[in-house]
């Protein structure tokens, strides 16, 4: 039986341990591609050997050669530069918008039928520029390139709601940016959950400084879209997607739910309350306001 085949762009921490998750979970073959060789190669045999152990027969190839994500059903992307001290958000927005064009151009001749999964920071400015770049170059739908932040931010701060005794914590719901203007949506728990998002905010800050990077979080969410997309599961998520004229927002990507499945993203215009949707556009006027500045 032919298996699914999923590519990796970014063989770095999130992107080597997703295809680790991935692979523990899932019968799949895997393609790793990175500007850096070696480590591609290493992160793919590294997993092969796990393959082995885990009696797996699936193909697992690693290198610098785009060639290699021919057949992906699924790419994820997490390539990019992490900030550095002394650089600004814009500056970050710049380095990442170059890098993310130079990957849609090698997806647009390799695999355009793939979904895309951006996991690279700042995500919802990076899906856009991803979902615009394929889009010119191979007329690729929105709905095929997802923006990964609002799963695990909504995982971050059920987390921390269940631990500080909220209830409905179960049904914590983020929307908006990967960043500073995500808000709890209202609409689905209507409990003050302003100390829990304050917390979620910082925490991610607060895992990096004490371990580097987040990674573990990020990785599994990976997976459960990968997942969802590959088995069709029509699983519901808040994820970023381009919007065009829902909830009255256009030309920005940005954390709204969505049911995954093998046809992408399918956009859930869910009714939502007057705050929540006040919160919605404020944080994509926000979001496009960045975009204006490195487009």
């Amino acid at each position: 039986m032919k298996l699914s085949k999923v590519g990796f762009v970014g063989a770095g921490r999130i992107g080597s341990t997703s295809a680790y998750t991935c692979l523990l979970n899932m019968d799949i073959d895997i393609a790793i591609v990175d500007i850096a060789k070696d480590l591609a190669e290493g992160e793919a045999e590294d997993l092969a050997h796990a393959a082995s152990a885990l009696g797996k027969d699936v193909d697992i190839v690693g290198g610098d050669d785009y060639s290699l994500l021919k057949g992906c059903e699924v790419v994820v992307v997490s390539a990019g530069m992490a900030r550095k001290p002394g650089m600004t958000r814009l500056d970050l927005a710049e380095k990442n918008a170059g890098i993310i064009k130079s990957i849609a151009r090698m997806i647009a001749k390799y695999c355009c039928d793939a979904k895309i999964i951006v996991v690279t920071n700042p995500m919802d400015i990076m899906n856009y520029v991803m979902w615009r770049e394929l889009n010119e170059l191979c007329n690729k739908s929105r709905f095929e390139v997802i923006g990964m932040g609002g799963l695990l931010d909504t995982s971050r701060l059920k987390l921390i709601a269940k631990r500080m005794g909220v209830e409905g914590w179960e049904k914590a719901t983020i929307l908006g940016e990967h960043g500073d203007s995500m808000f709890s949506a209202k609409t689905f728990v209507n409990e003050d959950l302003q100390e829990a998002l304050k917390k979620t905010r910082e925490v991610a800050a607060e895992v990096i400084k004490k371990k580097g990077a987040t990674i573990f979080g990020p990785a599994v969410c990976i997976y459960r879209m990968v997942r969802a997309i590959l088995e069709d599961t029509k699983e519901v998520i808040p994820a970023s997607i381009v919007l065009n004229g829902e909830y009255g927002i256009k030309d920005v990507s940005i954390g709204v739910p969505v049911v995954l499945s093998r046809k992408g993203a399918e956009i859930l215009e869910v009714e939502l309350c007057e705050e929540d949707l006040e919160n919605l556009r404020n944080s994509a006027k926000i979001l496009k306001e960045w975009l204006d500045k490195i487009t």
